[in-house]
């Protein structure tokens, strides 16, 4: 088997990993999730790039933070999380 082909294939296992969880918002992972926005110290108006948003945990409370002024994008490969 090619490397790219093994690549493929491993990426697809993890993407429909993560597009069959159904219950990956719970208490531990908002609590672990938000106190690195206190880490960051996020300002309004700024921009924000949330690479493996998952649920967007992070970047709802981000774009709470920043306003209206700024901007978030979250992107993830699955697009089960996003859903």
């Amino acid at each position: 088997m090619q490397n790219s082909q093994y690549e493929q294939q491993y990426k697809q296992k993890v993407i429909n990993f993560f597009n069959s969880r159904t219950t990956y918002d719970n208490d531990y992972t908002i609590h672990r999730a938000l106190p690195l926005l206190e880490r960051i110290q996020l300002q309004k108006g700024q921009k924000v790039l949330d690479m493996a948003t998952g649920t967007g945990i992070i970047a709802i409370a981000a774009a709470q933070i920043i306003g209206s002024e700024g901007k978030v994008i979250g992107v993830d490969f699955s697009s089960g999380m996003l859903a």
